[in-house]
């Protein structure tokens, strides 16, 4: 641990559990931050291929890709929702 600890442009004396909390608050924060907008874009990529399927349902071709990008970014979505709830565990050399 160092003298001080700086975050967010401060600089603050070191508290005495080491700042675990606050560094785990802003973790807290920035996942919840990440898991907000990667959900956001995937939100925006769904519709998209929602949208052009139904433009293009009947292409053979095209409306399999558009319905599997649909269902990728949905699967990507629930990930993000759930991501929070995921327990890392890093191991140590």
């Amino acid at each position: 641990m160092s003298l001080l600890e700086i975050s967010d442009n401060t600089v603050s004396p070191p508290q005495p559990n080491g700042g675990e909390n606050h560094q785990s608050d802003s973790h807290g924060h920035i996942s919840a931050t990440l898991a907000h907008e990667l959900n956001n874009l995937l939100t925006v990529v769904q519709g998209q291929a929602d949208r052009l399927f139904v433009k293009h349902k009947d292409d053979a071709v095209l409306a399999p890709n558009l319905k599997k990008i649909s269902e990728m970014a949905h699967r990507a979505a629930e990930l993000v929702r759930n991501a929070p709830r995921l327990e890392i565990n890093p191991t140590t050399a």
